[in-house]
């Protein structure tokens, strides 16, 4: 077993990468891609307290511990895959364990020329002009040293094609389950395209087999919305608290497309959830909301970045966050218009209530303008419950605990709200609700 147990100490990984750079699937154009990106890696390092972009999320207590880095994972527990069914009946549910394809307990059975789902794997042997069109290609230019390993060392996750015209009714639901019995790395890389025309309603989630077991989370998601596509991907991080996670959704629009996303934060206790979003296309609309519910020392930051290249665009961000006890929330948004992207219309909010003394947001949203005719605006708020509010409510025959429960499902349940698919937005008010009983 490999370990890495100084923050610095990259010979290891680099040493690791090489023996395995031969098995990685793809085509001699792919493992390209794959050096390139494992080049910068080693360049931009692990970020410390002096990158301005891990300002409040350093990673050097994620190395207090030694880490697995690539070993071989064995599943332990005993995995009631009908349970995660149970929990939301009307979508197709694929599940992996440890980043791996559970290929006897997930419903494959609707493959088709229009629609494809298979692990990642399969796609690069099956299909390998659509994974060596789409693999890395988008991400290579994000800084971030966790999402160029993982494009330089994925073999795991999910690939989906979208063909044109294609309109999938039912949702599609990605359960991702982690089993760990030492501090692992997991890398998984999932790659979705959506073809001109195509619509689909993809959820993803995030769980822990055991309530004990700690492990790092390495998750890239690239994303193609072509030309008058639809797309609604919503993730849910319900992990146990000695989960560490970090996210990465990369998502290309082109003309007329129209993507939207939920990312709802109960569980971990550390991640970090990057969201970039370029819209290439004239007339792209998007739509990132996000909402965290935080207790004891969990601490969640959510990073986003929409990049306007065309006009007539418009996006649309709002995050919130309910953080108690010693927890600690982040969010660092930036929407950037570049000079060609006139008549954008964009909006940003992140809105935060602490519930205790000791809970800390730290909230910076941006706005990058190189155009002249825009609208744009941006707005960060942070406090407690209302005094007032909490006043009538207790006036009116609720308890204090009942009060405040109201209160604090209400600030909520907009973010709830925004959600397309009915029966996944009400199992999430199902959860939400117990948050605050």
């Amino acid at each position: 077993m490999n370990t890495v147990s100084i923050i610095n100490d990259l010979q290891v990984i680099a040493a690791m990468f090489e023996s395995e750079f031969e098995n990685f699937p793809g085509s001699d154009k792919v493992r390209k891609i794959r050096r390139e990106a494992f080049n910068k890696f080693l360049e931009l390092g692990f970020p410390l307290k002096n990158n301005e972009e891990y300002k409040y999320s350093s990673t050097e207590k994620l190395f207090k511990e030694e880490l697995c880095w690539f070993s071989s994972i064995k599943n332990i527990s005993k995995i009631d895959y009908q349970a995660y069914r149970d929990k939301n009946k009307d979508t197709n549910h694929i599940f992996l364990l440890n980043g791996e394809l559970v290929a006897e307990e997930s419903e494959l059975n609707y493959r088709s020329e229009d629609f494809i789902v298979c692990d990642l794997k399969t796609a690069a042997v099956k299909y390998p002009a659509l994974f060596e069109m789409h693999y890395g290609t988008n991400v290579i230019e994000f800084n971030d040293a966790f999402a160029q390993l993982n494009i330089a060392m994925a073999s795991k996750g999910i690939f989906i094609y979208i063909a044109a015209n294609a309109d999938i009714k039912k949702p599609i639901q990605i359960n991702n389950i982690c089993d760990s019995s030492n501090y692992d790395v997991i890398h998984t890389h999932h790659l979705i395209v959506a073809d001109s025309f195509s619509r689909a309603n993809i959820i993803e989630t995030f769980n822990s087999s055991d309530t004990s077991k700690k492990y790092l989370l390495n998750t890239l998601a690239e994303v193609k919305v072509g030309e008058n596509a639809s797309i609604n991907y919503y993730k849910l991080q319900i992990e146990n608290e000695f989960a560490v996670q970090i996210n990465t959704t990369q998502v290309t629009q082109l003309q007329h497309s129209h993507f939207d996303t939920n990312v709802v934060t109960l569980g971990g206790k550390w991640l970090r959830n990057n969201l970039n979003i370029v819209l290439k296309g004239m007339n792209c609309e998007s739509h990132l909301n996000g909402l965290q519910v935080l207790t004891k020392q969990q601490h969640v930051d959510n990073h986003t970045l929409v990049d306007h290249q065309m006009p007539h665009c418009q996006s649309n961000q709002l995050y919130k966050g309910i953080l108690n006890d010693k927890s600690t929330g982040v969010f660092n948004g930036k929407i950037f218009v570049r000079k060609d992207a006139q008549k954008t219309n964009a909006y940003q909010s992140s809105k935060n209530m602490l519930l205790s003394d000791d809970a800390v947001m730290n909230t910076k949203p941006q706005l990058e303008i190189y155009a002249d005719d825009v609208k744009c605006s941006h707005g960060s708020s942070t406090g407690q419950l209302d005094e007032n509010a909490l006043f009538y409510l207790r006036a009116r025959g609720l308890s204090p605990d009942s009060a405040k429960a109201l209160l604090m499902y209400a600030y909520a349940v907009d973010v709830i709200q925004t959600i397309k698919i009915e029966s996944y937005k009400n199992y999430l008010d199902g959860l939400i609700e117990k948050c605050f009983e």
